[in-house]
C-alpha cells in the first residue's frame, strides 16, 4: 500500500493514481456484472472507468480544499487578490458529471441489484 501514503507538494495526499482508479472501477463494475447483453456491459464499462476517475479525482481536490481551505490568495504584478481554489472548480465540475453518470446508469442495473443499490443508498443517507 505504498501508493495509499504517497504525498505531493505541500504534504497533501495522492489520491489520484492508477491503482486507486482501477480499485474503485472494479467496485462499480462488481455492481454492474448481471447486465445482459455484450454490447451493453462493454458501454457501461467505459462510463464506469471514467466515473471511477471522476470520483477518485473528486477525493483529490476533496483533500485539497480540505489542506489550503476554498480560497487562495493570487498576486498579479503589485496586486493581490484572492480567488477560489482550483480544486474547487475541479470538484464542482466533476461531481455534476459523476451524478450524470451514476444516474445514467442506474436504470441499467437489472432489478435486483438495483433494489441493492437503493438500500445501499438509503444508508449512507442515514450515516
Amino acid at each position: 500500500m505504498p501508493d495509499d501514503n504517497k504525498k505531493i507538494e505541500g504534504g497533501k495526499p495522492d489520491l489520484l493514481n492508477d491503482k486507486a482508479v482501477a480499485k474503485e472501477a472494479r467496485a462499480l463494475k462488481k455492481l454492474f456484472k448481471n447486465v445482459d447483453g455484450d454490447n451493453r456491459r462493454k458501454l457501461i464499462g467505459e462510463l464506469l472507468d471514467e466515473a471511477a476517475f471522476m470520483k477518485i479525482a473528486m477525493q483529490q481536490a476533496k483533500a485539497e480544499l480540505l489542506a489550503d481551505g476554498l480560497s487562495v490568495e493570487t498576486q498579479n504584478a503589485s496586486q493581490k487578490f484572492i480567488k477560489a481554489h482550483p480544486s474547487a472548480q475541479i470538484y464542482e465540475k466533476y461531481s455534476k458529471q459523476y451524478t450524470t453518470i451514476i444516474n445514467t446508469l442506474l436504470p441499467q442495473l437489472p432489478a435486483e441489484e438495483r433494489k441493492t443499490v437503493s438500500r445501499l443508498a438509503a444508508l449512507r443517507r442515514d450515516a
